[in-house]
């Protein structure tokens, strides 16, 4: 019998080989999975921060329309916008400078904000472009 096959010896290198292979590509496909779950988790939990570190409150409202903001939050607010409602027409809040406060760091207040006040309810609201909102309703 002239019987040719490959000998156990070889046949036992070729499924080492075969396995160190697989083991190899399952590591680099497992690592490319993690490290950009890992990347998207911290651009999330920057985000979240963010948006729970934003706070601000509205302190007083004179009878001129004086609005005192104050930043209640941990993060610095910038781009301030005020408005103030009165039966369904809006009108700009302004600074002394322009209609935006540029920025509140925490725990600070801005009282140099003018809303024209109307008869009756004025519900004033203030904006910042990290998404901190504050809203106050004043009876003229």
């Amino acid at each position: 019998m002239n019987n040719k096959s490959i000998s156990p010896v070889i046949a036992t290198i070729i499924l080492v080989g075969i396995a160190i292979g697989a083991s190899a590509l399952l590591y680099s496909w497992f690592s490319g999975i993690q490290t950009g779950t890992q990347q998207v988790g911290g651009q999330t939990a920057g985000s979240i921060t963010l948006a729970t570190g934003s706070a601000m409150k509205i302190d007083t409202v004179t009878n001129a329309g004086l609005v005192t903001v104050r930043n209640i939050g941990s993060v610095n607010l910038t781009d301030i916008t005020g408005t103030d409602t009165n039966s369904g027409t809006s009108a700009p809040c302004n600074s002394t400078s322009n209609t935006t406060v540029a920025s509140l760091s925490p725990g600070s207040s801005n009282s140099t904000i003018t809303c024209a006040l109307k008869s009756g309810v004025n519900n004033i609201e203030f904006i910042s472009s990290e998404g901190a909102i504050a809203t106050y309703e004043k009876l003229q």
